[in-house]
């Protein structure tokens, strides 16, 4: 069970446990949490601490990010198949996995290349899911490892060019 003022994971949001109530209508036990850089508490999220959803979880640790980003290299972009490249970027984004969305990044970064390669515009479909991806993901990690998010993009983009 988390303690007050712990930092999880809620679906791909990192909150802080604020509290922990009973539930009046269900009886209960659940967490409120708050994302967490907002802390005036305006939005919160009651989950129940059985988590049967399977969406709460821990904090990457630093080891955990290093492991995940070690194994990133290997991680398989998406088929490009133009009438369905939204449904599969949603289908990853609902996961609750981050190997997900290094295969979101990957995908939107390899086609946004190859379309600027051949002089076309970029997809705003890519860009659009790329920022989601990148947003979560390196909010995590700016988070577990005490870094900004920018000094998180750099390390990770580092990562993937040292694999190549």
């Amino acid at each position: 069970m988390y303690k007050i003022n712990d930092i999880v994971v809620y679906k791909r949001d990192v909150c802080r446990v604020k509290e922990t109530v009973v539930s009046e209508r269900t009886g209960e036990t659940c967490y409120i949490l708050v994302p967490f850089n907002d802390e005036s508490g305006m939005t919160k999220m009651i989950v129940p601490v059985a988590n049967a959803g399977g969406h709460l979880r821990d904090l990457l640790t630093e080891e955990e990010i290093e492991d995940l980003l070690s194994r990133a290299p290997a991680i398989e972009t998406l088929a490009d198949k133009q009438a369905n490249m939204k449904s599969q970027y949603v289908a990853l984004l609902r996961s609750d996995s981050l190997e997900d969305l290094i295969c979101i990044i990957k995908t939107s970064y390899l086609r946004n290349k190859t379309r600027l390669d051949n002089h076309k515009k970029l997809a705003a479909i890519d860009g659009e899911y790329l920022q989601k991806a990148e947003n979560y993901l390196f909010k995590e990690m700016s988070v577990a490892t005490g870094k900004s998010i920018d000094e998180c993009r750099t390390y990770f983009a580092n990562k993937l060019n040292r694999a190549e």
